[in-house]
């Protein structure tokens, strides 16, 4: 039953994925990728984040961009397509937004008069504030490390005399 769910989150994150695709007005011939790789890294994020696996946020989010940027790079060159074109839409729905909102929310309670409950607030943002970090500190390095390892070059250009086409 927990894998069924694992495809089912998969399916809503490549769902959010091809739809933060058609909102940068990715090319036509890119969604059906972004819609895949999105499908890929949900699944491989929420996959580790089983108990059985026992993969924490952070480093499953870290494996499933590597996941994304991969096979953004991969497909993006055998299309002859930006991979960034594919790596980006795939990773926005692995952003934190509740440990982002929680943080945001502690840092507005603080802003009250002190009560009982300070000591207990404080110790709840600094950790949803840090998580937000390194969550997206594990997005980033998960999707840049794959096109720097790679040599990113843009397969699609051809240099001509002084200038770039588009081959």
């Amino acid at each position: 039953m927990e894998l069924l769910e694992v495809f089912y989150k998969g399916f809503w994150c490549s769902c959010a994925a091809l739809g933060f695709g058609i909102l940068f007005n990715a090319p036509k011939r890119s969604l059906w990728m972004i819609l895949l790789v999105g499908f890929l890294g949900g699944s491989v994020k929420f996959g580790l984040m089983l108990p059985e696996v026992g993969g924490r946020i952070v480093f499953s989010t870290f494996v499933a961009a590597l996941v994304i940027g991969f096979s953004g790079v991969f497909l993006g060159n055998w299309k002859k397509l930006i991979p960034m074109i594919i790596t980006i839409p795939s990773v926005i729905p692995m952003v934190p937004g509740a440990f982002a909102y929680k943080a945001m929310l502690g840092l507005i309670t603080l802003t009250h008069l002190p009560d009982e409950n300070y000591g207990q607030i404080v110790n709840r943002t600094i950790y949803n504030g840090t998580m937000t970090l390194f969550v997206l500190l594990a997005i980033t390095l998960g999707v840049t490390i794959p096109l720097v390892l790679l040599k990113l070059e843009f397969v699609g250009k051809v240099r001509v005399g002084s200038a770039w086409k588009k081959g």
